[in-house]
């Protein structure tokens, strides 16, 4: 085996113990590799859904009167490290602050309240970041279920004006496609077919697969340059589109309608109730990739590197092969544990590792990444 390669350029992260080691990525271009941060990691350990990161409601209320949905937060829950999105039908009349209730919308829908209460038919459950984001890479591991109606999403949200990046609307019904979008003030989400017809970028993303009731990985990169889709690491949609304003991210679970968007909605062999399941959401800040050109970010390979409890590291890696890339740890500068770049992740356990100073290395073509893992005293 040959290591004499020249390191380029060096981050420092240090670990102690178990949880000292923060989470980084790395975006690996065919020039240069570029270092990334987590802002937002939810593996949705424990049995409450963190408080500080997310609402578990849309901060409007969730209230559709048209269809008689209302986006409980008690359909939100997790356990077991995963999280449940649920959605259920139900006959039930609820009283809603005024603040919720479009009034002129009652009276034009002509809808019937008793002792000031509204009827409800459906449940639908909403995660809402309550962290803004402008630029990233974000992140979804997810089960997705599979009948008729069922509408779970990931997605990121900007208000006003209105700004939206759909990374995945999924149908239940289409076991081997999901759909992909952005929505934008003037005309920025329409795309050129041929160079002649003017349309809507959204559009149906084909898997060879079937994409439910499996676990499943969908991603989004927003640049200045655009957005970029991916299904389970591989990129299968781009749009050159610019966004100014900070985003929310989301995770919802929903019911389409008959003749409504995304229709149809469930029939009578749609289960319920539901639950849209998700192992982890993360959204990572990579600032060095906001200069880079389409053309480079379109050829991206990465490094994840993720610490776990006692005493693990989790290292992914995506798009990466032997003929352009390592991945190696070495200890007090000398080669200690060669990882498979060709694989999706690795686990290492350093709970055995002897006292030293312990760098991971990456090697994409002729530039070096090295990066301080471990001090065990």
């Amino acid at each position: 085996m040959h290591w004499a390669w020249v390191s380029s350029f060096m981050l420092v992260f240090v670990l102690n113990g178990i949880n000292g080691q923060a989470p980084f990525i790395l975006a690996l271009l065919e020039d240069k590799i570029v270092k990334g941060e987590a802002e937002l990691m939810d593996d949705f350990t424990g049995n409450t859904i963190n408080q500080e990161l997310w609402y578990n409601y849309y901060p409007w209320g969730g209230l559709s009167l048209d269809a008689k949905t209302y986006t409980d937060p008690t359909m939100a829950t997790q356990k077991a490290g995963i999280l449940e999105l649920k959605v259920d039908t139900v006959s039930q009349w609820r009283n809603f602050p005024d603040w919720m209730v479009n009034q002129e919308q009652v009276e034009r829908l002509r809808l019937q309240r008793e002792d000031k209460k509204l009827e409800i038919k459906r449940l639908t459950s909403a995660l809402w970041s309550k962290e803004t984001f402008k630029y990233g890479y974000f992140e979804c591991r997810c089960w997705l279920p599979r009948g008729q109606g069922y509408w779970p999403a990931f997605w990121l949200y900007g208000g006003k004006p209105n700004e939206e990046i759909d990374i995945i609307e999924a149908k239940g019904e289409r076991d081997r496609s999901y759909h992909v979008d952005v929505h934008c003030p003037n005309r920025c989400d329409r795309v050129r077919k041929w160079g002649v017809f003017d349309q809507p970028f959204g559009h149906w993303v084909k898997t060879k697969e079937k994409i439910t009731e499996t676990w499943i990985t969908l991603a989004g990169l927003w640049t200045p340059e655009g957005v970029f889709f991916y299904y389970n690491d591989k990129l299968v949609a781009w749009h050159e589109a610019s966004f100014v304003t900070e985003m929310n991210l989301i995770a919802n679970f929903s019911l389409a309608m008959d003749n409504g968007p995304f229709s149809p909605g469930p029939n009578r062999k749609t289960r319920f109730p539901q639950q849209y399941k998700i192992d982890y959401i993360r959204a990572w800040s990579v600032p060095g990739l906001n200069s880079e050109g389409t053309a480079s970010l379109r050829s991206l390979a990465w490094v994840r590197c993720v610490p776990e409890i006692n005493q693990r590291i989790r290292f992914e890696f995506a798009n990466l092969n032997l003929e352009k890339h390592k991945a190696w740890i070495e200890k007090d500068g000398i080669p200690f544990m060669e990882l498979d770049v060709t694989s999706s992740y690795q686990i290492i356990d350093y709970s055995y590792w002897g006292s030293g100073t312990y760098n991971l290395r990456v090697k994409n073509n002729n530039q070096m990444q090295e990066s301080l893992l471990v001090i065990k005293p």
